[in-house]
């Protein structure tokens, strides 16, 4: 298939500045390792989706009728989709909670997971990553992989509970620019990975 990419997107998070995972020995759909959480799946029909909006700042003049310079004033990423796992891990971070804490079913006591939190004005940023699916000349799977250096997420729309559909929650990534990388680099890296590797 070459440049044209079918498959579902994943969704992995990591603690700020965490490295990313090795091109030549993690493939495609294995696990990341190190730091990275797959934020796990969607509902059918409602993929991941990346944005990258953009401002620009225009000078016109009076002799001519189009724009003699331009400059980007804004460029933000957007990372927006619904997760379909409800794990305690999941919820603590869209919540921003606290630890969860949990009590182990016993004599007397049922096993729970409660997640406190509040109306804090702080967020919590996270190093994002996606994988897509490129299958190479060899038709072997490759990934497609981006790498957002620092954004924060949060809830969006409503958590539906309902008899005839799934109960998704929506959510919205924003990108913001991280100072300790290089300079044009603050946003992130797009990664395709093309063939396998050659024997040694």
């Amino acid at each position: 298939m070459g440049d044209v990419l079918l498959g579902p997107g994943k969704l992995y998070r990591a603690p700020v500045a965490t490295a990313n995972p090795d091109e030549s020995t993690v493939g495609y759909g294995t696990a990341w390792g190190g730091s990275w959480v797959d934020m796990g799946d969607f509902p059918e029909g409602s993929p991941i989706t990346l944005s990258l909006a953009e401002e620009v700042y225009k000078v016109y003049s009076e002799r001519t009728t189009t724009a003699r310079a331009v400059t980007r004033t804004r460029r933000e990423g957007t990372v927006k989709g619904s997760l379909l796992d409800h794990s305690t891990a999941n919820l603590a971070v869209l919540l921003q909670g606290t630890a969860a804490t949990t009590a182990a079913a016993g004599g007397g006591q049922k096993g729970y997971t409660e997640i406190p939190f509040g109306s804090q004005s702080d967020v919590t940023l996270y190093k994002w990553g996606i994988e897509a699916l490129r299958v190479d000349a060899a038709n072997a799977n490759q990934p497609v992989r981006w790498f957002l250096h620092k954004g924060f997420i949060r809830m969006t729309g409503e958590i539906a509970y309902a008899k005839t559909k799934e109960t998704a929650i929506g959510f919205e990534i924003s990108i913001i620019g991280d100072d300790t990388q290089t300079a044009g680099e603050d946003l992130g890296i797009y990664q395709v990975v093309t063939a396998a590797a050659t024997a040694t």
